[in-house]
């Protein structure tokens, strides 16, 4: 059996339980004998072994955690104590050993945080820490950081979630100080060295993540927020959603990252202000939107997360319209076409559900096939009654889209360039026309496709 006994932080902080462990034990392994640890118990028997011979042949700390593990177990049966620094748990080596009983003593961080954790408080190793896979904006102690490089890396971890300049407490040794979080770096380490830091209020701060902004909706939509966000329902602020979302799209086209960065967080909004709605009104729980997600990703990638091949990118959407269909209950095409929200723009829905019937056999043999049915359709537009122009217009844009979309051009993006192009072209020719003292009205129809040429020559 095998006991580790944390030594606490400085020499006296070892327990009654702790001094029993040691006098007990069969076997007293102290980790390292430049720590106070091995004076502790030199102070109690003479006999202890020490690890720094497998720290000098140790290529790593992964093989020196291996190397005193086998040493630890390689005593059979005997009462093992294992004699470290902190409280037991934080040490990385005993981290390593199975089935082990832990005497308790005085963790790393009782300097720096005055012997007294904040609520809510995170305790990390360095090693724990920079293998997170997030990091929240909470009270956070970081013990171990032992060398410079390691702390460089530890402040570029907390800085994911706290500003440069938050304040912290180091704790190396005798020395405890406030630093900025951004100075962590330049100071001086051993094996003791641990840092405490707490975040910002949240109005104070400029670093914040997605559960920082799920926080100010909540703070907005309640009985001491705004009272604007209080009265909104998901029908009052659903054109919203549209609205993002072609702001975004528009950001993606300029490719404008900085408008790109506002307009997904505007969008991002738009999905927390409706989440908390639902919560207010007790519709369902926040929980239930990323689980719908998070399952539907998994399901849809079976591929990824299952057992089914897929070795490109047209395999791929295969595999997730298949797996759409599935969870759909969709069994047929005209429930694949129906499925189709209405809620799409006219185009983009048009493309949608010609796609979709396409693959249910519903399909022109060629281009060439289509751009005859566009011809017969403007013919039937022309020729129609004012009555009837409507249906026939909407017949002939459907035609137009099935063209682009058989042709493997995206109808919505290509009406999107094109009404781009066209008001860059206005706003030349107005600009020709302000400079030259002249007005449209007053142009002949070849003055006209003179001018509109000169300003198509000038912005494409």
């Amino acid at each position: 059996m095998i006991t580790v006994v944390g030594m606490g932080r400085k020499q006296g902080d070892l327990t009654a339980d702790g001094r029993a462990a040691i006098e007990r034990a069969d076997v007293v392994v102290v980790k390292s004998a430049k720590t106070h640890a091995a004076s502790a118990v030199a102070a109690i028997r003479n006999d202890a072994i020490y690890c720094d011979d497998l720290y000098e042949s140790a290529v790593d700390f992964d093989g020196l955690n291996l190397s005193i593990a086998q040493r630890l177990n390689s005593f059979g049966d005997k009462n093992v104590t294992f004699c470290v620094v902190g409280d037991g748990t934080d040490d990385t080596s005993a981290q390593c050993l199975d089935n082990v009983n832990v005497v308790h003593g005085v963790g790393l961080q009782s300097a720096a945080a005055g012997n007294r954790l904040e609520a809510g408080s995170v305790i990390y190793t360095a090693e724990q820490l920079l293998a997170a896979s997030r990091v929240l904006p909470r009270p956070t102690a970081v013990k171990c950081i032992d060398d410079k490089f390691v702390a460089g890396e530890v402040q570029l971890k907390l800085s994911s979630a706290f500003d440069p300049d938050t304040q912290a407490v180091f704790c190396c040794g005798k020395q405890i100080k406030r630093i900025a979080l951004c100075q962590l770096a330049k100071q001086r380490y051993d094996y003791q060295a641990t840092l405490y830091v707490l975040p910002k209020p949240l109005i104070d701060r400029r670093t914040f993540d997605y559960y920082d902004c799920a926080d100010i909706m909540t703070v907005l939509c309640g009985p001491d927020g705004c009272p604007w966000d209080r009265e909104q329902t998901h029908k009052s602020i659903v054109k919203n959603v549209i609205e993002e979302a072609y702001e975004l799209a528009d950001a993606l086209e300029k490719e404008d990252a900085d408008h790109v960065i506002e307009e997904l967080g505007d969008l991002l909004m738009q999905v927390i202000f409706h989440i908390e709605i639902a919560h207010n009104n007790g519709e369902f729980e926040p929980e239930a939107v990323y689980t719908g997600l998070c399952r539907k990703l998994i399901d849809r990638h079976p591929h990824v997360f299952g057992e089914v091949e897929a070795t490109n990118s047209v395999e791929s959407l295969g595999v997730w319209e298949k797996q759409k269909l599935k969870e759909h209950k969709i069994t047929n095409t005209a429930q694949n076409v129906a499925d189709v929200p209405r809620g799409m723009s006219a185009l983009m829905r048009c493309q949608k559900v010609s796609s979709r019937a396409s693959k249910g056999g519903y399909e022109f043999e060629s281009v060439e096939q289509v751009a005859d049915k566009v011809r017969e359709e403007l013919a039937e537009f022309l020729s129609a009654s004012q009555s009837d122009k409507q249906m026939e217009g909407g017949d002939l844009l459907f035609a137009c889209a099935s063209l682009l979309r058989l042709s493997g051009v995206d109808a919505e993006t290509a009406l999107l360039l094109s009404t781009e192009k066209f008001v860059r072209r206005v706003t030349e020719c107005e600009r020709i026309l302000t400079e030259r003292g002249q007005h449209l009205k007053e142009m002949s129809p070849q003055q006209f496709d003179t001018l509109w040429g000169e300003a198509k020559n000038n912005v494409g």
